[in-house]
């Protein structure tokens, strides 16, 4: 079959975004949890503020990732599937695809139409070659029927093949949901910081990082905090019953480690136990001396800012901005190496999916999903991290996906290649 190139360049282990000052809180009721001091000047203690939700930025087209090495070629055959032959394709509601390629579009409308959405992957067309089909997205009935039927009349499936084989890895993330108090206790007892003001201290390992190191948005369960930093954004619901989203606003320069590797290492857990759930159980079980000795094995740390969380036009709450700066939209957006995939891209994914937390089986199934996120434990053109969602539901299954994926991607019939006569 004639082919052209495609030239582009834990995940869990548990996977891969002024405040106004209160009295100051009562230090008697300060947990008995000892931080060492940093290896830089201590710039005072640091008084936890009313935490601010200040409004997300609007969607841009984020920057292009960084020049690197050039990667290995991708293969794409050159004559598109038609959509009667992708499996579960019929069966499967693309309305969530929708919303999650609106949302694309948004940000795409702010690009030079005459831009290709990657200049290393041309074969993505420009943002022109994709106009049509966000002006007509607007105006998509409701139906599962119409989004199906937008999909199909816009865009043409393409096979995603590698030189090593067209079977890829996917992984999946969440945005967790955490309970947190703004006066630390026995229990609310791990800060969540902003980045700090001095480069120094953000450069610090998590084991030399503490309260004392940047301004406290809020205390929370130190297990729960961990593996929000992990996520990289989570929601913080205080005990007045308002919530807020902790974004992602940089980490310390250290690499990650992962803390269920350094379990299966010791013998404490077996490769296929290694999810969420356990390694929090074993935290339980360890108490919080060990625990806290275990989270400091990964040097990495991730700050917060804060951030309101947005209304849908459906009434549903708006998940966490990818880097593509756009919300993301539960079982329809995906993280990838950007090195081969522009953000916005459509890609359907033939996979296994947990139905409910603990299902490290799972049902066979596909969807369809918009690139909105990347990762750094997100290498190589087949590999992808789905988001699930907000809360513990979603975490649980996120916590136990890690299966084969085929990709078949989704392109502008405008540049795509013609299509091969229909079988007699």
């Amino acid at each position: 079959m004639p082919r052209y190139l495609f030239l582009c360049s834990m995940a869990f282990w548990l996977c891969a975004c002024a405040s106004t000052p209160t009295p100051q809180p009562d230090e008697s009721k300060a947990p008995a949890v000892s931080y060492p001091e940093p290896d830089v000047e201590n710039p005072g203690l640091i008084v936890i503020a009313e935490p601010l939700a200040v409004p997300a930025p609007a969607p841009a087209i984020p920057a292009p990732p960084a020049p690197t090495p050039e990667p290995p070629e991708v293969e794409v055959f050159e004559s598109p599937k038609w959509y009667s032959s992708i499996k579960d394709w019929n069966g499967t509601d693309h309305r969530a695809a929708l919303t999650s390629f609106k949302r694309s579009c948004e940000s795409f409308a702010k690009a030079d139409p005459e831009q290709h959405l990657s200049p290393q992957l041309p074969e993505y067309g420009r943002y022109k070659d994709w106009a049509p089909a966000c002006l007509q997205a607007s105006f998509v009935g409701l139906d599962r029927f119409s989004a199906q039927n937008f999909f199909e009349t816009h865009f043409e499936p393409l096979v995603l093949t590698t030189e090593a084989g067209e079977t890829g890895l996917l992984t999946g993330y969440y945005e967790p949901e955490v309970q947190v108090r703004k006066i630390p206790d026995d229990i609310y007892s791990e800060p969540i910081l902003a980045k700090p003001s001095s480069a120094a201290i953000q450069k610090l390992p998590r084991a030399k990082i503490g309260p004392h190191s940047s301004r406290v948005i809020a205390y929370g369960k130190p297990i729960e905090v961990f593996f929000m930093q992990i996520q990289g954004s989570g929601r913080l619901r205080f005990e007045d019953g308002r919530s807020i989203r902790a974004a992602y606003a940089g980490h310390n320069s250290h690499k990650y480690k992962s803390i269920g590797k350094v379990l299966v290492a010791r013998g404490e857990l077996t490769l296929d136990q290694a999810s969420k759930q356990s390694i929090s159980d074993w935290m339980d079980r360890a108490g919080p001396i060990e625990a806290r000795a275990l989270m400091n094995e990964n040097p990495r740390y991730i700050f917060f800012a804060e951030q309101a969380i947005g209304q849908s036009t459906d009434g549903t709450t708006e998940g966490p901005r990818g880097a593509m700066r756009v919300p993301l939209t539960d079982m329809a957006s995906i993280a990838v190496d950007p090195r081969y995939h522009p953000y916005g891209t459509l890609v359907w994914l033939e996979t296994t999916l947990p139905q409910f937390g603990g299902d490290f089986r799972g049902m066979q199934a596909g969807l369809l999903v918009s690139v909105q996120d990347t990762g750094s434990a997100i290498k190589g053109p087949l590999r992808g991290d789905l988001f699930f969602g907000a809360g513990d539901q979603a975490g649980n299954k996120a916590g136990v996906m890690k299966h084969d994926v085929r990709w078949t991607i989704l392109v502008p019939k405008a540049i795509a290649p013609p299509r091969p006569a229909l079988p007699f």
